[in-house]
């Protein structure tokens, strides 16, 4: 084999070598890319020197009051009026 080609097949075996070298899976580094996805952001982090804001639980009892009277009276309307229209025209169809 002459030295040109030869020196350009080891050539060609080093950088297909090197190519596959830093291209193989490792195994630690995925370990420690799933850990580090694990790892809260800083801005999610609770602060240590500062004191939780407590709750307002009378916004919240409000709110859920609101609601709760919305909701009793939305189904007593889309529930009820079959019951109440029968009640208010019962013997009086027709009659008008």
């Amino acid at each position: 084999m002459s030295p040109i080609v030869a020196r350009a097949a080891g050539a060609a075996v080093r950088t297909s070598t090197q190519a596959q070298a830093t291209r193989q899976f490792s195994v630690m580094r995925t370990m420690r890319n799933v850990a580090r996805s694990f790892e809260p952001h800083p801005f999610q982090r609770l602060p240590i020197t500062g004191q939780t804001q407590g709750g307002s639980w009378g916004k919240h009892v409000k709110q859920v009051g609101t609601q709760a009277a919305i909701y009793a009276s939305g189904f007593t309307i889309i529930l009820g009026w079959p019951y109440f229209a029968a009640k208010a025209l019962d013997g009086h169809i027709g009659a008008y």
